[in-house]
């Protein structure tokens, strides 16, 4: 760095400590807004107080340059519907499969970067809901960074982000479940590796009769069918069954049918028998999923009206 004279430096400390607000960094419009011409930065540059590290970004002194200036690099650069996300976002969340490389920055289809430390990716499906602030930087949700990033993640890895962002609260199972189907879609690559990671997780933590009766009972309501009574008792030649939802004018019984349901012959032989009996008591049964509720409601309806209105 060559002598600069002590009213430059001056001056200059006002720009230092903006810039360390972004990791250093500093805009040619930040700098105009500090009243700073473009021959003054020129002239910082040539004095080495200023490094140019892209068209229209500065950034001050000399330090070295690794993952965490690459992101608040790319904050500069990114407009204002874009978010660092996927794997990167995964490091600003601390949670597992993260990648410390070129830093991804996410956006819809247009939007694109030149800058050799950072990888674009454009998304039709991403919305504003995606998107929020972590430490003052643009970033995609906790969960929209996971659903993102299973294509370069083990299935391991994906259950423990998974667990870790429930665990701390990031996001649940049932909110994971639904942003999963809405962004189901063919060629989604890494999606049906994690909705199989997410589906048994959902079962085995016992929460999936729940997300199942709150979506269909939405779904049930946005259709205009008659409200069932969900968890509706039946007694049968001594026993007592729960019924998930029941149309009891209609002889109507509906069942969410679970993966684990029938992993043993036990449980197998149990169901079957529990079938019978509602069905000897000369009801309807329609079985749905919890997937079919989510991804195909137009059929689950469909069935619904045959039978309610037949």
């Amino acid at each position: 760095m060559v002598n600069v004279p002590q009213p430059i430096l001056q001056r200059f400390d006002v720009v230092r400590s903006v810039a360390a607000r972004s990791g250093g960094f500093i805009t040619t419009s930040e700098l105009r807004g500090l009243g700073v011409p473009t021959a003054t930065t020129t002239r910082w540059c040539r004095a080495g107080l200023l490094t140019r590290w892209h068209r229209g970004v500065y950034k001050t002194g000399s330090d070295s340059f690794g993952f965490e200036s690459a992101v608040h690099l790319a904050h500069k650069l990114m407009t204002d519907d874009q978010a660092v996300g996927g794997r990167s976002a995964l490091v600003l969340w601390d949670l597992p499969g993260a990648s410390r490389g070129r830093v991804q920055v996410v956006g819809p289809v247009g939007r694109t970067s030149t800058s050799p430390h950072i990888k674009t990716t454009q998304y039709r499906d991403l919305r504003a809901a995606d998107i929020t602030r972590l430490n003052g930087l643009p970033v995609t949700t906790a969960l929209r960074s996971v659903i993102d990033a299973p294509r370069f993640c083990k299935t391991g890895t994906i259950g423990a982000q998974l667990t870790d962002g429930v665990a701390r609260g990031l996001f649940s199972y049932d909110e994971a479940a639904h942003r999963v189907a809405e962004l189901s879609c063919p060629g989604k690559a890494g999606l049906a590796k994690l909705r199989a990671v997410l589906t048994t997780r959902i079962e085995s933590e016992d929460v999936s009769l729940n997300s199942y009766e709150r979506a269909a009972a939405q779904l049930f309501h946005n259709a205009g069918l008659p409200k069932p009574e969900a968890q509706y008792q039946v007694h049968c030649d001594g026993r007592t069954y729960y019924v998930d939802f029941a149309w009891p004018e209609q002889r109507l019984f509906v069942e969410c049918d679970s993966m684990l349901a029938h992993s043993t012959p036990e449980q197998l032989q149990s169901d079957l028998r529990r079938q019978n009996d509602l069905l000897g008591l000369g009801w309807g049964l329609l079985r749905f999923t919890y997937w079919d509720i989510i991804d195909r409601p137009d059929g689950v309806v469909a069935a619904l009206e045959r039978r309610l209105y037949g």
